[in-house]
């Protein structure tokens, strides 16, 4: 009876390590298919204090300093009310504009590739306008989420380049979180060509692993969305996944083997 029990809880921590594994392979597979596809950089601004420039964007690489992303330039103006404009070209600059109480709005406008993209707020109002090519695309609720940070100034907004590494064209793609599992995308094509998609839920975004690289980059989202699970998401720790399902896989995998090669003596 002892070893009956034995082997059943052995073979269901198998069975569930082998599972856990299975699904963490597959997302595995499918971040690296999705990266040999398409490359996917989130627009990020270097804030260190001083005279570091704003106008200029840059993947993370590790620490700083960090890699300019050719290619993208970026213009930071508030608004007064006198009607005079102040264009501010390092956080420095930005922190003190955006704590001045004379500055009425704030405007930054992307140029990518002969296509600008702009995000322009009253600080009145409580709403984000977007225009592309000076345009009007579309609104929304503004959710500041830092007030001195330009990366992460809006809760629900984000902003990404992604790149077909074969052809070397790009998109801008602009992603709003319109509620806890719902989003909008523009992406903007390198002719100016604006298209809009709505998804209403996380199974309809894990359609596209493309689409769940661009939304965990943009920042647009609180935590990372997994591609066909949460389960490989979140910090990892000694319990998981190494300790629960590697090393369950192969001590319960011994136990299982070690009884059916006992069993195997005995009937032999």
């Amino acid at each position: 009876m002892k070893r009956i029990i034995i082997g059943l809880i052995g073979g269901l921590v198998f069975l569930a390590s082998s599972v856990t594994i299975g699904l963490i392979v597959r997302e595995y597979i499918t971040d690296e298919r999705s990266k040999d596809r398409y490359k996917i950089e989130p627009l990020t601004f270097d804030e260190r204090e001083g005279n570091t420039s704003i106008e200029r964007l840059y993947e993370v690489v590790d620490s700083p300093p960090y890699r300019e992303i050719p290619g993208v330039t970026v213009t930071h103006v508030f608004s007064t009310g006198e009607g005079d404009d102040i264009r501010t070209a390092t956080y420095s600059d930005y922190v003190s504009a955006m704590n001045d109480g004379g500055a009425t709005g704030y405007e930054r406008t992307y140029a990518v590739e002969g296509n600008t993209l702009s995000l322009k707020e009253e600080f009145d109002s409580d709403q984000v306008i977007l225009t592309v090519n000076g345009e009007f695309v579309s609104s929304f609720p503004k959710r500041i989420h830092l007030e001195d940070s330009v990366d992460m100034r809006y809760g629900n907004l984000g902003l990404v380049r992604k790149t077909d590494p074969d052809s070397g064209t790009g998109e801008t793609i602009m992603v709003e979180q319109r509620g806890p599992e719902s989003w909008e995308v523009f992406t903007v094509d390198p002719e100016g060509a604006v298209v809009r998609e709505s998804i209403p839920s996380i199974k309809e975004l894990r359609r596209d692993p493309e689409t769940v690289r661009v939304i965990n980059h943009s920042g647009a989202h609180r935590e990372s969305i997994g591609y066909h699970t949460q389960l490989s998401e979140g910090l990892p720790a000694f319990s998981f996944p190494v300790f629960f399902p590697y090393v369950t896989f192969v001590v319960s995998g011994g136990m299982v083997y070690g009884l059916v090669r006992k069993r195997t003596v005995w009937t032999s």
